[in-house]
């Protein structure tokens, strides 16, 4: 029997046929993964907004120095790394949400690596950053409801989203070659 050049192997076809989506293995970004998508893209900006109106303005009006200053009254030795720490903090976080958005979107293998770091990362600033700011007196004194609030939200999505890219059947169609 004469083989025809234009069908390809059968080997190929199988290996075809074994990636396709069924019912028990989906493929794509889609599914739960679109949530992670919209948290990928609208997170970064959220960060970023709030960057903008709240840390910015901490150096353009002056406060950094009476905050970092020894001798005014609204100095405290923790201060100035505490403030540092935000914006590290803070640029780490979009350049890894832009990262594992970057990784996600080309469907890479590195995709549930990036995104459980990214995760990591977001839960583990936020409780540093409300331990670390309680050791200043006048931040521990006031009470401050949306700080809680993140870190429920941050923590709630460690939580869920870690284990989702760990044994997601899409994820692991998806993202694993």
């Amino acid at each position: 029997m004469q083989n025809n050049p234009y069908q390809p192997p059968r080997a190929n076809v199988e290996a075809v046929d074994n990636v396709a989506p069924t019912a028990d293995r989906p493929i794509g970004i889609g599914g739960w993964l679109i949530l992670v998508v919209i948290g990928l893209i609208v997170t970064p900006m959220r960060i970023a907004y709030m960057s903008i109106t709240t840390l910015w303005p901490i150096f353009r009006d002056g406060a950094w120095d009476q905050l970092t200053t020894p001798g005014t009254p609204s100095y405290h030795a923790f201060w100035a790394p505490f403030l540092a720490f935000e914006i590290v903090g803070n640029i780490v976080s979009m350049a890894l949400g832009l990262t594992t958005l970057f990784y996600l979107l080309r469907k890479s293998h590195n995709t549930p690596k990036v995104a459980i770091l990214w995760y990591t990362w977001g839960a583990a600033l936020v409780v540093i950053d409300s331990f670390a700011g309680n050791l200043i007196p006048a931040v521990a004194a006031q009470p401050d409801p949306a700080s809680t609030k993140e870190l429920i939200r941050a923590l709630i999505g460690a939580a869920i989203w870690i284990p989702y890219f760990l044994v997601s059947k899409r994820v692991k169609a998806t993202f694993v070659h």
